[in-house]
């Protein structure tokens, strides 16, 4: 769950990780925020993609936290830390 518009997603990468997420490079299969942020991923090294998620589920989580609601992801966290053990 996250609460990006396209505006804030490329403020959120370049605030938090210093990244132009609109370049072009990473809009190879399509321009969308999920298909953007994939190809993010396959291209940067492990180390980037692990500082990236790790961004990204801290603002989850303050989201979450901030909205007080229940996590809608079963295991959520469990899920994630298996992601970032496979880096």
């Amino acid at each position: 769950m996250l609460d990006f518009s396209d505006s804030s997603f490329s403020q959120f990468f370049a605030a938090e990780l210093d990244v132009d997420i609109d370049d072009p490079i990473y809009a190879e299969h399509g321009g969308s925020k999920g298909k953007r942020l994939r190809c993010f991923l396959q291209k940067v090294d492990d180390a980037t993609a692990a500082r990236t998620l790790q961004a990204l589920w801290e603002h989850r989580t303050e989201l979450l936290a901030r909205t007080r609601q229940e996590d809608p992801v079963s295991n959520a966290e469990g899920r994630y830390l298996t992601l970032l053990s496979r880096l």
